[in-house]
């Protein structure tokens, strides 16, 4: 076997500790209570109309803590994703940077969370408005820097190398739609709205879940070693 080789299959046949597959269903948790939350909040702000306002606004209001709730909990899914790649692919060059980028989109949600935005009739920038917004262009930087660098690294083994592509797509599909509704906003007014749930109600809580399920279906043994790699 060459070095090249050596390089590409040892890590995945390496022991994992179990909790990767557990880190894989929280984040599944996560994105799912994300996505429930999201939607339940076009009923409870019903004043709020979906075309016109941000999903930040819904945590104003009576049952602000509840989105600011879903904020946090989809960070430490992001968090999880980190940490349970961190122990996977131990030993592949690059991995500390998914686990970074992956870690840095969970802190700028619980920012992001926990600061809230301004109210849409706000006459100007608060502090708070503005740690807000801060935090949720972590948010957004830290997926698409995950994805671009995972098409990159998961390459370099043997098990998830078939996830380095939909990872790049997704960085690349995120990054276009997080431009398409900042420049809408500013452009156009009226149907932003739609763009921006389109990217934070369907398609970043859509790729973490997909992450997670990719963590928690693939099998272990009683060792703790994966099993055979998929080529």
């Amino acid at each position: 076997m060459t070095e090249q080789q050596a390089t590409t299959t040892r890590p995945s046949l390496e022991p994992v500790p179990l909790a990767a597959g557990a880190l894989g269903w929280a984040a599944m948790g996560a994105a799912a209570y994300w996505v429930v939350v999201a939607v339940a909040f076009h009923w409870i702000r019903d004043d709020l109309a979906p075309c016109c306002a941000y999903v930040s606004n819904y945590a104003r209001g009576d049952s602000e803590w509840l989105m600011q709730s879903a904020f946090v909990v989809l960070g430490f899914g992001w968090m999880a994703i980190g940490i349970a790649f961190a122990r996977t692919l131990k030993g592949v060059r690059g991995q500390h940077w998914l686990t970074a980028f992956a870690v840095t989109a969970g802190v700028g949600l619980l920012v992001a969370g926990l600061w809230r935005t301004d109210d849409l009739d706000a006459a100007e920038s608060s502090t708070e408005g503005m740690v807000h917004t801060v935090g949720s262009l972590i948010a957004f930087a830290g997926p698409i820097a995950f994805g671009l660098t995972a098409a990159v690294v998961l390459r370099r083994t043997v098990r998830w190398r078939s996830l380095a592509t939909p990872n790049l797509w997704l960085a690349v599909a995120t990054l276009a739609l997080l431009i398409t509704y900042t420049t809408w906003a500013t452009t156009i007014g009226d149907g932003f709205g739609w763009w921006q749930r389109l990217l934070v109600v369907l398609v970043m809580p859509g790729w973490l879940a997909w992450l997670g399920w990719q963590l928690a279906r693939v099998p272990q043994s009683r060792t703790g070693v994966w099993g055979p790699p998929t080529h």
